[in-house]
């Protein structure tokens, strides 16, 4: 909602804004009566506004002006713990019902700036413990700072959150939420500390937003089991923002059984970033996941990296229909990367549907060779993101229908035991079109393209650049088809190399520029 009607100033119901006194009972009068009105704006003129929980209604838009901040009070006692959710028994390991602003079951919501929610994170926060990446937790810490639980028309404008101590924007089964203009800065090492997290939600709109966390900007969750009801999180944009993160940039699953699906994801900016794309599927039945998220029809374009992992897909192996990753585009990439991209579905749910085009990516860094003879399966999600991992660019398994068109590997400052430009297992239906690559700067023999028990690939238009020794390896007991068409294979020691079942079941080539 843009506010209109009366305006409730917080002054006026005894808040001091001195920073020192505690103005809660103030800012919730004011939002009482702004309700009872019928609606309008609660005013925070300049000043620090210390409080507790404040609970929004419907038809009110707190407005924080410039020079005002409300800062979350440190003391668990300015907090309501009671809990907000709509059903009364949940499993949760870290969910907690402290949050400083929230509103439930609420219409015609919003917080509008350009002031500044600052939630004290740094307070709650320890030591690093030897060995961790965050920062340990002192104690109790309120979580989830902002939240808006079964709410309808929710609008955060031109506002500053900072310093949460958990996540820092929370909507839940809401509707129709637009986020707009927003800057969100949280403590790079604190924990959880996600910038914007649309959890079952459907209708929501995320635009030209600067976020910089210490967990993942914007993550979609589908956390059915917190509602009276399944939905849905669906219908998500979001556009025209820069993201900074310790984690993801952007993450889709984890949490929640329900469905994520029709979201698309344009013009950004990740810089300073673990990982870009981030695509999970597990099952925890201890947290009430008991199959994961159905990740479906899901569209990335427009997008610039400066991340360590740019694109990690990732179904687990207990995972159970109807969870996956199905229907996902990647396009107009520009992207540099420290460790291999990870495609991996799992042996009984492969990722369907993946296409990955007008990707350019630059692999830094230095390799070990600790999975240069096999990537292990399971693939454990947590277990790796300390070590070097992947040594391809581009690693697929256990999917099937996959593109990849107009991808260009460069390997820049590459060092140690990198191999394949793309290497690919256990695929079916795989198009590799466009590819210009060469292998990796590690051991001698690594093809460009290894492909290990594929069935049904066709490899065109691509080539290889100077210094290629082998480009395409085929290989494994049960390979089927594979056609090789108008690729310029001109500058490849070896434009193929065949094994196994690739080499007696239908090998088919044609005007393929070879050397002479």
């Amino acid at each position: 909602m843009d506010s209109v009607g009366q305006v409730f100033n917080v002054r006026s119901f005894g808040a001091r804004g001195d920073g020192s006194t505690r103005d809660t009972g103030a800012l919730q009068a004011a939002v009482d009566a702004c309700a009872a009105a019928g609606g309008g704006a609660v005013l925070c003129p300049p000043g620090t506004y210390l409080t507790g929980t404040v609970e929004l209604k419907s038809n009110v838009d707190l407005r924080v002006e410039a020079g005002a901040t409300l800062l979350g009070s440190t003391s668990q006692a300015d907090y309501d713990l009671s809990n907000k959710l709509p059903v009364a028994d949940f499993r949760h390991p870290h969910l907690n019902p402290a949050h400083l602003v929230f509103a439930r079951n609420a219409e015609n919501v919003a917080i509008t700036g350009p002031g500044r929610i600052d939630g004290q994170g740094d307070s709650f926060f320890g030591p690093r413990a030897p060995g961790e990446n965050w920062f340990s937790l002192k104690g109790w810490r309120p979580d989830r700072l902002i939240a808006f639980i079964n709410c309808r028309n929710v609008l955060i404008k031109d506002v500053q959150l900072s310093n949460s101590p958990g996540w820092m924007l929370w909507p839940l089964g809401c509707e129709q939420v637009r986020i707009h203009r927003v800057r969100i800065i949280t403590n790079p090492w604190g924990p959880n500390t996600d910038g914007i997290d649309p959890d079952c939600c459907r209708d929501v709109h995320i635009s030209d937003c600067q976020i910089s966390t210490g967990d993942d900007c914007i993550a979609l969750k589908s956390s059915v089991n917190l509602l009276s009801s399944p939905r849905a999180c669906e219908n998500v944009t979001v556009t025209n923002c820069t993201l900074s993160s310790t984690c993801c940039a952007v993450r889709i699953g984890y949490e929640g059984d329900g469905p994520i699906r029709n979201c698309t994801f344009s013009n950004l900016v990740f810089s300073n970033t673990r990982t870009g794309i981030n695509m999970l599927v597990p099952r925890h039945a201890e947290a009430g996941i008991q199959h994961g998220p159905a990740i479906e029809n899901i569209a990335f374009s427009n997008l610039v990296m400066d991340t360590r992992i740019p694109i990690y897909l990732w179904i687990g192996d207990e995972a159970a229909p109807p969870g996956g990753i199905r229907n996902v585009s990647i396009a107009d990439v520009l992207a540099t990367t420290e460790r291999g991209c990870y495609l991996g579905g799992s042996q009984t749910i492969p990722i369907e549907g993946l296409r990955i085009a007008n990707l350019r990516l630059e692999v830094r860094g230095e390799m070990d060779d600790e999975f240069a003879a096999a990537v292990p399966y399971p693939y454990r999600v947590w277990d790796y993101f300390d070590k070097r991992g992947i040594p391809h660019a581009l690693y697929c398994r256990y999917a099937r229908e996959v593109e990849f068109h107009d991808v260009r590997v460069a390997w820049g400052r590459a060092s140690g035991s990198w191999h394949s430009a793309l290497r690919a297992e256990h695929v079916a239906d795989l198009e590799v079109d466009g590819l210009v690559a060469r292998q990796g700067p590690g051991p001698a023999g690594a093809p460009v393209v290894h492909l290990t028990d594929v069935q049904g690939a066709l490899v065109r238009g691509c080539r290889a650049e100077p210094g290629t020794g082998t480009f395409l390896r085929a290989d494994g007991a049960s390979a089927g088809a594979l056609s090789a068409i108008g690729n310029d294979l001109g500058a490849a020691g070896q434009p193929f190399e065949l094994a196994g079942a690739a080499a007696s079941r239908g090998f088919f080539q044609e005007s393929n520029r070879v050397p002479r």
